[in-house]
């Protein structure tokens, strides 16, 4: 750095002593003399090169302009008392002391009905110019916006009482008054972007027809149709959101005091509810098209399904209304139906238009939904209701997925088509209470168990637990399937073949769901089992008759072998479980046969004090205590320790069965021996255990 200055010094230095070499010619010419001979000028260093500029890499990312905070404006009381209270107060009070004038000079017979009328017109008028040169002259404020909308009030008002209460003015002209004074309203509050003033234009303007006393003729909605479209227009382009959400109200409440008044016919009614239809629409979907947010706003969906709701519901009382006409609930169907389609298309257009929001197309999409599935309810009936929302939940799961890429909306969407079906077929077609054989009740159950099986098979692998679900709804829908056709042991049969099946399946997909589902069919079979022709009581009194139970328990038992030997992947303890339920249904339908055999009328002989029936209890016993000391003697010499706890089991069985029931219900003597044999056993195996156990042990 020092250097640099002495080089920047030494240029200095010899640019001067050249300046006064000139400097000193000059002098000399001036004054005659010869002037000396110039010395010579010190070489000038070469100024030095300025060093090298770093190089400015431009950034990959444009950064954005970030916005200045928006000011915090503070609540200024006197700025609210002084700026607009005072002034809606003053307006207010001019409104009723014009009010109070008329009646004065009614009272007193000062002035007759035209003249009030023409009175009223003139003050008005005269307020609304008034107030129009003082925001364009004398400053934009709000005393000036409330004598405007002072003065268009006093016009609505002056026009509804010049056609209700004096009959003045045709019904006609002042309808096309009444939009020229909203004009204004709406001309003046774009130029000056004041909601208010185009709040009392555009609702005065829409609510003439009920202002002039002209709610029933064709030639109102016809003003009313052209007052809305241009409401519409206005508020679309300023976005004065609130305001749009008042005006479709205000026509909303118009077309449904016409339609409860006039009772129009199906064709005027269906059209004049489908303009005014599309118009709210046109309201609700223009105004997200001007905002490219991308969420919509929340009065946008307040306007959808309100429009929506009150269109519908219109149209239905206009199609419906002749109640014994059966054309008339064809009529109400099909237009529920094009409500529907209405909005999809809807939807599909903003999807269209405006990619990112996504929102205000779902509602759409979630409104026609429901429309077609009530559409469809009144045009269809008996089974093919379900079957229908069933089929729907099937078509419905890919579109949506792709139209409104969440899943969350997917299972709202496909589960409810589902739900609906499965809750017609519980409570219509196939009730739990009046459960019995109906083939026709079995097709909209399959159609149920098909569509949610296609329903998982559409479904992402990620999605694991959805597919569960719809997988498991699949399973209940065939079991329950399987109940309306069958009855009886033919359907413990039937659900053990289907467990054996799932079982397989399970095990050759591995199909998770189709396992447990197996599991779950065999609980079916053996609750049906248990309830029904294997009931508890058959160890007492038999079962009546036998080959129901052994049919119903054997068919469970080989579901259980064959689930336990193909071995399901579904925990460690499982397939022990397996084995144990097989063996218990063999045992209990040996038992209800012993039972059964020895029941009055098989034999007909006494032993001793001993009844037939006392006599099939204690070979019950003893067949459990044998069969237990069996059980563990083979695990003993098998050193299987499953077959030694079955054997410990059967024979806690046997023992609680003669302590508890036998020493109650038997005779005395036979009492004794039931103790007696018994207890032998019992020592038997104890001797067994100890000694084989020994053994065992001592030979590892």
């Amino acid at each position: 750095m020092s250097a640099s200055v002495e080089d920047r010094l030494a240029v200095l230095e010899g640019h001067t002593r050249a300046l006064y070499d000139r400097l000193e010619r000059v002098e000399a010419e001036l004054r005659g003399r010869p002037s000396a001979p110039p010395r010579a000028a010190a070489p000038v260093p070469p100024p030095p090169a300025p060093p090298p500029r770093p190089e400015v890499r431009p950034s990959r990312r444009p950064t954005r302009p970030v916005a200045p905070p928006r000011p915090r404006r503070d609540l200024d009381l006197e700025e609210l008392l002084g700026g607009r209270l005072l002034a809606l107060v003053g307006g207010l009070a001019v409104i009723l002391g014009l009010v109070f004038l008329v009646a004065l000079a009614v009272e007193r017979g000062w002035l007759d009905e035209r003249a009030r009328t023409a009175l009223a017109f003139f003050g008005s008028t005269a307020l609304v110019l008034v107030g129009a040169w003082l925001h364009e002259r004398r400053g934009r404020t709000q005393a000036s916006l409330a004598v405007v909308g002072t003065g268009l009030a006093g016009l609505f008002l002056s026009l509804t009482a010049a056609t209700v209460l004096y009959d003045l003015v045709p019904a006609g002209l002042s309808l096309m008054a009444a939009f020229a004074f909203g004009a204004l309203g709406a001309a003046l509050a774009i130029r000056w972007d004041a909601q208010p003033i185009g709040g009392l234009g555009i609702l005065g303007a829409l609510s003439a027809p009920i202002l002039v006393g002209a709610t029933q003729d064709a030639q109102s909605l016809l003003f009313l149709a052209a007052a809305h479209a241009a409401a519409v227009a206005v508020l679309v382009w300023r976005r004065w959101e609130w305001l749009r959400l008042a005006a479709v109200a205000v026509v909303l409440l118009q077309l449904a005091g016409w339609v409860l008044e006039d009772e129009p016919g199906l064709t005027l009614g269906l059209t004049v509810l489908g303009l005014f239809g599309v118009l709210n629409l046109a309201a609700a979907l223009g105004f997200e098209l001007a905002r490219r947010a991308d969420r919509g706003a929340a009065s946008t969906f307040a306007l959808v399904v309100g429009n929506a709701a009150a269109v519908g519901l219109l149209g239905v009382y206009v199609a419906w209304r002749p109640w014994d006409d059966a054309g008339s609930v064809v009529a109400a169907g099909w237009w529920l139906a094009g409500l529907a389609a209405a909005h999809v298309l809807a939807g599909l257009a903003l999807l269209r238009l405006q990619p990112r929001n996504r929102s205000v197309a779902l509602r759409l999409f979630g409104v026609g939904l429901v429309a077609a599935n009530v559409a469809f309810v009144v045009l269809v009936d008996g089974v093919a209701i379900p079957i229908g929302w069933a089929a729907a939940a099937a078509a419905l799961a890919l579109p949506v997925r792709e139209l409104t890429r969440r899943a969350a909306v997917v299972y709202a969407v496909v589960g409810g088509q589902l739900v609906l079906a499965g809750l017609h077929i519980l409570t219509i077609d196939a009730p739990l209470d009046a459960l019995e054989p109906d083939r026709t009740a079995v097709w909209p159950i399959l159609a149920l168990a098909a569509s949610a099986f296609v329903v998982a098979r559409l479904t992402p692998r990620e999605e694991g637990q959805w597919r569960a679900a719809t997988d498991a709804t699949a399973l209940l829908a065939v079991a329950y399937a399987t109940a309306v056709l069958l009855d009886g042991v033919a359907l413990t049969g039937a659900w053990a073949v289907e467990a054996v099946l799932l079982s397989e399946l399970g095990r050759r997909l591995s199909h998770r769901v189709a396992a447990v589902g197996g599991l779950g069919f065999l609980l079916l079979a053996a609750l049906h089992a248990l309830s029904l022709e294997a009931q508890p009581v058959a160890l007492v009194d038999g079962a009546d008759p036998f080959w129901h139970a052994a049919v119903a328990l054997g068919a469970i038992a080989c579901g259980a072998a064959f689930a336990a030997w193909r071995g399901l992947d579904l925990g460690e303890h499982v397939r022990p479980l397996l084995e144990l339920a097989a063996g218990v249904a063999v045992v209990y339908a040996a038992s209800i046969g012993i039972v059964t055999a020895f029941q009055p009328g098989a034999f007909d002989a006494l032993a001793g004090d001993l009844t037939v029936r006392e006599q099939g209890q204690a070979v019950l016993s003893a067949f459990w205590s044998v069969l237990g000391l069996g059980l563990l003697w083979a695990g003993l010499r098998r050193d299987e320790r499953t077959w030694r706890l079955a054997g410990f089991g059967l024979l806690t069985v046997a023992v609680g069965k003669v302590f508890l029931y036998d020493m109650a219900a038997l005779d005395a003597g036979y009492r004794v021996l039931s103790f007696i044999v018994l207890g032998l056993l019992l020592l038997a195996g104890a001797y067994a255990y100890q000694r084989m156990r020994r053994g065992s042990g001592a030979a590892a």
